[in-house]
């Protein structure tokens, strides 16, 4: 049987208060548009200002955690990224209305501590795991997705006692104090103190599947990030449902996440990564492809469980993919491929936003569908290969 260990446990903790974090803004879009009086279409400049400061962090920290060790970078990061919480609901409760110039500027700021965990966590996971990255990186990434189901669990029992949904926002904070705490005893790798060198980063640069995995990586978070913040919305507004109960489809979608990313890990350790991802994203295309063309809520709620179950188990398999290539330099390569997570969330839920705006929500699902349909057919060719 495989054990994780402490470092692991820990890291998969810092995964889940990140995924509270970064989930929570799906179901509070309804109530944000009315705090900052915007409509609600311009609120997929949020996830786009994250990518911003997201994307140069991941690329920046992956670089570093080759030359200068991992635990001074990682504590920095956790810090930045719960203070940047703490100033958004902040900025969110100054003012009549509130700035919404100013809450997309301290965006940027989540985004520079929300990329340093991405690149730090997954790759000393998978270094911690050398044995079976697989499975470690699907069991950490669960505690991602309870994140996930935590946050818009709160966000809709703050909208249905009547309290602001900034609360929740300064509740993260708290967590990410407590977790550099749960952090300060572990041992993480030292800095080597050696530079990492012009030739090898050219090499990296120039590795042709470098770049197919950043962008696979891409394209399933942007559906992924796309997808889980546009379907409350599509609920509360097309179809109908109480925004309460709408909170509650991401709720859902990454309860489905957990169920899928347990059960996948196992599996994980007796099959290649490439069938499990063609067969995982094609999946994930149909059941995207079924809430955009759901008629009645209940039929959308459960073709948003299937995409979240779908989806589970992508981000873990694309990253045990590029370990099996990158044994070396890991950090920079995963710094590179990973990178593809800021890429996906820039611009994808912003697209949606426009399309949404241009031709409805429903429309705006059909996104993420040609996204993973990209995603099945890149890797049936990987795999027939």
């Amino acid at each position: 049987m495989i054990r994780l260990s402490p470092l692991t446990w820990a890291l998969s903790a810092a995964l889940f208060c990140y995924g509270v974090v970064v989930f929570t803004f799906g179901p509070c879009l309804t109530a944000m548009a009315e705090t900052f009086q915007v409509r609600l279409g311009q609120l997929g400049l949020i996830f786009t200002l994250y990518s911003v400061g997201l994307l140069p962090s991941i690329l920046l920290n992956g670089y570093l955690s080759e030359v200068m060790g991992r635990r001074l970078i990682l504590l920095t990061v956790i810090l930045v990224m719960g203070f940047g919480c703490a100033l958004f609901a902040l900025v969110s409760g100054a003012g009549s209305p509130p700035s919404f110039v100013l809450a997309l500027a301290v965006m940027v700021l989540i985004g520079v501590g929300g990329g340093g965990i991405e690149a730090l966590t997954n790759i000393l996971i998978a270094d911690d795991n050398q044995a079976a990255p697989a499975f470690a990186l699907n069991v950490s990434h669960a505690f991602f997705a309870i994140g996930a189901v935590v946050g818009p669990l709160g966000v809709s029992l703050l909208l249905r006692g009547g309290l602001p949904w900034r609360l929740l926002f300064y509740g993260a904070a708290g967590l990410f104090g407590a977790l550099v705490l749960l952090l300060l005893p572990q041992r993480l790798p030292a800095a080597s103190g050696e530079p990492f060198p012009a030739r090898e980063a050219l090499r990296l640069l120039r590795s042709r599947l470098v770049w197919v995995l950043l962008a696979m990586l891409g394209l399933y978070v942007g559906a992924e990030a796309g997808s889980s913040a546009w379907i409350s919305p599509l609920l509360e507004k097309v179809l109908g449902a109480p925004r309460e109960t709408a909170g509650l489809s991401v709720s859902l979608f990454w309860g489905m996440m957990i169920v899928g990313r347990l059960a996948i890990s196992p599996v994980s350790t007796r099959l290649r990564p490439q069938p499990l991802l063609f067969g995982s994203a094609l999946a994930s295309a149909l059941g995207v492809f079924g809430v955009a063309a759901s008629r009645t809520a209940p039929a959308c709620l459960i073709w948003t469980g299937v995409t979240g179950l779908s989806m589970s188990g992508i981000f873990a398999l694309v990253l045990t993919d590029a370990a099996q290539h990158f044994r070396e330099h890991l950090g920079a390569a995963f710094g590179v491929i990973i990178a593809g997570v800021g890429l996906g969330a820039l611009t994808v839920p912003a697209i949606m936003g426009w399309v949404a705006e241009a031709a409805g929500l429903r429309a705006a699902m059909f996104v993420p569908a040609g996204l993973m349909v990209v995603v099945a057919a890149s890797y049936l060719a990987r795999w027939s290969r």
